[in-house]
């Protein structure tokens, strides 16, 4: 009985310091954490709205007409420095206004990290003939080093005249990352050592 106990006491301390590694690289930006595995270099782009400082995965009800800014926030892990690009070509619904062009080279020196934002707004044609409607578009950032991809990251814009769906996207039933996951592994493997012990104490 012993022996059975130890065994599964050693796995579950495994596979929870395993499930716990995958989030051990986690930073803040925007209002929300982005957990990430261990890597040189990091891209998190965020979206806000003109007159707001407030930087969001997603941002809602923009209308034909205004500007928002996507804000991008580069950062070289490494000791050493490096040259890397940042690329968006923004969605075929989006045009650029001001700010960064779609292809920029960054220059970040050992443990640095800079932002850069881009002025974008949402093409007059998009609310053409429409009424009472709203779209949402995920716009796709990547980080390269040469040819090579590095990191990517998104965000999302929802516009229209009008909330024909609330503001509710197939996005927000995106699975999340962080405590909880972590808190519902280590219930299933306390769970799963109960059922284990109850057969062996037979």
């Amino acid at each position: 009985m012993k022996k059975y106990l130890f065994v599964l006491s050693v796995l579950s301390i495994l596979f929870v310091s395993n499930f716990n590694i995958v989030f051990a690289n986690c930073s803040s930006y925007g209002g929300s954490t982005t957990c990430t595995d261990e890597k040189d270099y990091d891209l998190q782009k965020r979206v806000k709205e003109s007159d707001s400082d407030k930087k969001e995965q997603k941002i809602t009800g923009i209308k034909k007409g205004e500007n928002f800014i996507f804000v991008f926030k580069v950062e070289n892990y490494k000791n050493e420095e490096e040259t890397l690009k940042l690329i968006d070509n923004l969605p075929s619904e989006f045009e650029r206004v001001s700010g960064i062009g779609f292809t920029e080279e960054i220059k970040l020196k050992g443990k640095e990290s800079k932002e850069l934002e881009m002025v974008v707004k949402v093409k007059d044609s998009e609310f053409e003939n429409k009424s009472n409607f709203e779209k949402c578009v995920v716009n796709k950032a990547y980080l390269k080093k040469g040819e090579e991809t590095k990191d990517t990251s998104t965000a999302t814009v929802c516009f229209g005249e009008g909330s024909a769906n609330g503001g509710v996207s197939s996005l927000d039933n995106l699975p999340k990352t962080g405590a909880e996951e972590t808190f519902v592994a280590i219930a299933l493997v306390l769970i799963v050592s109960g059922v284990v012990l109850k057969k062996f104490s037979k």
